[in-house]
């Protein structure tokens, strides 16, 4: 069998505008696909991020160390206003909620935090040492509990797949602040009114008619 001679693309030119239409159209299309991913705003990444997907809570539950690393502990800092936070970990123990649906994650949360006195405008360390419950739900499951039920846990929705204990604990955290830091000790100055003259006070006295 004679062998097929091989032809040029050039000697079809409707092959020709085909190919050239199809780099354009390709060429068109991913730029509008970078231009919309760019003008897309793009929501920041959580300064402390410790997800956990669901699928490793298991039927027993489970129990979590989480420590921010001195760069999360700055992003963080900056995020609630803090002149630095020198320690930031927690410890939390994960279960899933048979009523209601959702898991509970009940644990504590230790943290030193640099503060202004709102007296003094010295900066010192306001130590942190508290225990929380939070109630992580799908958005359908919001509000299923009975709400006359005191102590509730506060609620944090999640997208059914993984939960984020890291951006829940800085939340907490924000939470937990004082939000007028006072330096212990500190008091504010006691102003002096000077005393009234005795001629002051006949100044105001008032003579009769």
């Amino acid at each position: 069998m004679p062998p097929i001679p091989c032809q040029r693309l050039s000697d079809h030119p409707e092959c020709v505008r085909a190919v050239e239409e199809a780099a354009a159209a390709f060429r068109v299309g991913r730029y509008n696909q970078v231009m919309s991913k760019a003008a897309t705003p793009q929501e920041p990444a959580p300064e402390f991020s410790r997800l956990l997907p669901v699928g490793q809570i298991g039927a027993l539950g489970t129990e979590r160390e989480l420590t921010a690393t001195p760069e999360e502990r700055a992003l963080i800092a900056k995020r609630l206003g803090l002149e630095g936070l020198p320690m930031f970990s927690a410890t939390v123990r994960v279960a899933q909620q048979k009523r209601g649906g959702g898991f509970l994650a009940e644990g504590r949360l230790r943290a030193r935090a640099r503060r202004v006195c709102v007296v003094s405008l010295d900066t010192f360390t306001e130590p942190t040492d508290h225990t929380f419950s939070l109630r992580f739900v799908t958005e359908d499951k919001l509000s299923e509990l009975d709400p006359t039920e005191s102590e509730l846990p506060d609620e944090v929705v999640y997208d059914g797949e993984a939960i984020d204990l890291g951006e829940a604990l800085v939340e907490e955290y924000a939470l937990a602040l004082a939000p007028y830091p006072k330096k212990p000790g500190a008091k504010l100055p006691v102003i002096e009114e000077p005393e009234a003259s005795p001629f002051a006070v006949l100044k105001n006295l008032k003579l009769p008619n």
